[in-house]
């Protein structure tokens, strides 16, 4: 069995808002479901995925705020060694996983080498570039 760890309530108000954040956003799927389901227009589809995502971003960003605000800090200040450990790593772990994620933990699309090339040429012209000299408006 899996041992639960020990946790601070959460403000009511604060979980009530994070609920309804989830219910909202449990609702957008199903419509993106019956849309697919439907054959909508592929845009579309995506306009509504991106939103989702950006529905679980804001979720994700209040929750962790809340977990560094009040679980982090308890256990940071506590007296046990092995609670800060852990809230030191569960936090670093949070920070690795969100990395693979924007990384992309999955297989570039398509296999070929050509579409690795492609791949490859995209993240290079997403690096920033320096601004040439002469055009700052001076």
């Amino acid at each position: 069995m899996v041992q639960r760890k020990t946790v601070a309530p959460m403000p009511c108000q604060m979980k009530a808002g994070l609920l309804a954040r989830l219910r909202t956003i449990e609702g957008h799927v199903r419509g993106i479901l019956r849309m697919v389901e439907a054959d909508a227009y592929c845009p579309e589809v995506l306009a509504q995925a991106m939103a989702v995502q950006r529905a679980i971003d804001r979720f994700s960003f209040e929750l962790l705020e809340h977990h560094l605000e009040v679980c982090f800090v308890t256990s940071v200040r506590g007296d046990s060694h092995q609670d800060r450990e852990r809230a030191i790593r569960e936090l670093l772990e949070i920070f690795q996983t969100s990395a693979k994620l924007k990384r992309g933990g999955h297989s570039p699309v398509g296999t070929g080498s050509g579409d690795q090339a492609v791949h490859q040429a995209a993240l290079v012209s997403e690096r920033p570039r320096p601004v040439a000299q002469g055009f700052g408006g001076r």
